[in-house]
């Protein structure tokens, strides 16, 4: 729609009232500012094309819910980004996941810092490396925590020399990996929604596939322990970073960022840009406010009202071209 309107006012003549410019200065901008420093910018990959502007009360659980990184949701792979108020919502472009991901059948003199650093820029921003202090890493693999483009094919592993001129293929596993296509490696459908199968019986022979379930790694704690389940959320288990309380804990999504097509070409008959949209996680109808203790339990329920939203909005739609 934002387009549409764009198109719109190129076709019209201004008066000169109209092209008098107005000055908005620092003071118009800061409320947003100071707001948007705890905002998450928010898409369901795949799903819909609809951004959502999730406000945390706390900007740690921003923090720790970034670090925390995928989140999926009916295994569909969550984006999020940081607020960034000088894009309108229309420029606003989601297409990076941070993933951890485990470097296997490194020699052990190469399991250092410096190594995982090399291995995984060549993937893509290297976020983190799961060393101790002396930089060097004796377990299974090497875990490396990088910014990926989720556009692109997974990458199942790198060829390496080291040195002396020695080769070798070293594979990769994602920690906490969501729904891809076994077939193509992307992230934009899974096995049984693929085009190629083109109708073929269900039971296929995976291990004749370029891609499959042996990328997924198990999570592990930073230094190597187990990753600790936490809640859940309608029969769901929901992964976090602890079990810790944090009380009185507090986040919503405040906005959608995209108005909805078939609203209009006409300005006047456009939905606000930043118009609420409420989601609503109890029985009072005049909040959209989510009180949590436990921060992963927290945001997997914000997701899922943003779900049940979304879910909601197509029924309608459905009904209403059904009644035409």
């Amino acid at each position: 729609m934002a387009d549409e309107l764009e198109e719109f006012w190129k076709k019209l003549s201004f008066t000169k009232e109209e092209d008098e410019s107005i000055l908005l200065g620092s003071s118009t901008t800061e409320a947003a500012r100071k707001i948007g420093k705890n905002c998450l910018v928010m898409k369901i990959n795949e799903v819909e094309d609809e951004l959502y502007l999730v406000e945390f009360e706390d900007g740690r659980d921003k923090k720790r819910i970034m670090e925390t990184c995928p989140w999926t949701y009916e295994k569909y792979l969550i984006l999020l980004r940081e607020f960034e108020g000088e894009q309108v919502p229309k420029d606003i472009s989601l297409w990076q996941s941070s993933f951890w991901v485990q470097i296997h059948n490194l020699p052990l003199k190469s399991r250092t810092r410096e190594t995982g650093r090399a291995i995984g820029a060549s993937m893509g921003e290297v976020l983190d490396i799961d060393v101790v202090e002396s930089g060097v890493h004796w377990g299974k693999f090497l875990r490396v925590r990088v910014l990926i483009d989720v556009t692109k094919k997974i990458v199942r592993g790198k060829r390496i020399v080291i040195e002396g001129g020695e080769q070798r293929w070293v594979a990769f596993k994602y920690e906490r990996l969501p729904n891809f296509c076994y077939h193509f490696g992307l992230f934009s459908h899974g096995l049984k929604e693929c085009d190629e199968k083109n109708g073929v019986d269900e039971h296929v022979d995976l291990s004749k596939l370029q891609y499959g379930a042996w990328l997924r790694g198990e999570a592990k704690r930073r230094g190597g322990g187990d990753i600790m389940k936490v809640g859940q959320v309608e029969g769901r288990t929901n992964r976090g970073w602890s079990a810790s309380k944090a009380e009185g804990s507090k986040a919503w999504v405040t906005h959608a960022l995209e108005e909805r097509s078939g609203v209009g070409n006409e300005p006047g008959s456009m939905q606000r840009p930043w118009g609420p949209m409420s989601l609503r996680m109890r029985q009072e109808k005049k909040t959209c406010e989510v009180r949590l203790q436990d921060v992963s339990m927290k945001w997997a329920k914000v997701v899922a009202s943003v779900w049940k939203q979304k879910e909601s909005i197509l029924l309608q739609e459905w009904k209403a071209r059904g009644s035409k």
